[in-house]
């Protein structure tokens, strides 16, 4: 069987590697163009993984992957099989018709649920106790195809966006292993999507970022679970005058009543009130400053902070 393999970042990269350990026939390997960043090139992921087992001109990097040249470059494998993870280019149907048996994907929801290009960041965001991933077969209409096999995961109340996507990569590469023997003895069965079910995790904008200490305790928790590390949720504070933004990455829910935007300091513990409860401030980076522990920022503050 001749699988051509669509996928960018880390999630993808890692499948490929599992893919190529396993020996499953990578023709060739269809990632983002690289990225210019201070006088350097930044190769994708795959293509990383992709130079150790692929001739670079088996390695195609297209502005637009639905551009008739590329399609006709891409029909010369002959492939059996696209397989998509988390590519970054909607396929167009004159590409998703030219793989003998079709193209597949791998999502990181429980399909219908949070069809889109944030799956992960938005079940964190929701507060779901439970998530996982669906292969499916790719049609027309972004992740509308039916499934193929799907498997669910426990989703702790203190896992970080970058914990779940590990996981979620994990349980991935077997799956996609199962779907592709299941097409090579061509028994595969499809189940279509329930429509009355469907929600959307639309692309991370900036606005989604920002905390607001009038909210719930929890959802804000959640929100700052969802960006952890990076690029990590933010608030506005006033500072020796200044406005500026501060990157929040760490927090527990605490029960103490405060008004939002009410700072306390305890013994060495950062409060702020939220609309229910509070939150515990753990670790923080101001705007143009170095990540540190909440109780030195305030130490630095010298109290003349306050939460916007």
């Amino acid at each position: 069987m001749k699988i051509v393999f669509f996928g960018t970042p880390k999630f993808a990269a890692n499948i490929l590697s599992y893919l190529f350990e396993k020996k499953v026939n990578i023709v060739a390997l269809v990632t983002q163009p690289d990225i210019k960043k201070n006088g350097r090139e930044n190769f994708s992921e795959t293509k990383k993984v992709s130079s150790l087992y692929l001739d670079k001109t088996d390695i195609y990097q297209p502005e637009k992957a639905s551009n008739p040249e590329f399609i006709n470059e891409i029909k010369k494998y002959d492939a059996d099989l696209f397989i998509v993870v988390a590519y970054g280019q909607i396929l167009k149907q004159a590409l998703l018709d030219v793989p003998k048996q079709g193209c597949i994907n791998v999502h990181a929801s429980l399909l219908p649920k949070f069809r889109g290009a944030a799956p992960i960041h938005h079940a964190i965001l929701n507060g779901e106790k439970k998530t996982g991933v669906t292969i499916q077969k790719m049609a027309r209409k972004l992740d509308t195809g039916p499934i193929i096999l799907q498997k669910e995961i426990e989703l702790k109340e203190d896992m970080i966006f970058t914990e779940l996507e590990e996981e979620l990569c994990l349980m991935s590469k077997p799956l996609l292993l199962e779907v592709i023997e299941m097409y090579k003895k061509n028994d595969v069965h499809l189940q279509n999507q329930d429509e009355s079910k469907v929600s959307y995790a639309n692309k991370i904008t900036k606005e989604m970022k920002e905390i607001h200490f009038e909210d719930d305790a929890k959802k804000i928790y959640d929100q700052i679970r969802a960006f952890a590390k990076k690029p990590a949720a933010f608030c506005k504070v006033k500072i020796h005058d200044n406005q500026k933004e501060l990157k929040i990455f760490e927090t527990k829910i605490i029960d103490k009543k405060l008004k939002p935007k009410e700072i306390l300091v305890e013994n060495s513990s950062v409060f702020i009130g939220c609309k229910d409860k509070s939150l515990e401030l753990i670790e923080v980076q101001l705007e143009g400053k170095k990540k540190m522990r909440a109780s030195d920022f305030m130490r630095g503050a010298q109290g003349k902070i306050s939460f916007l």
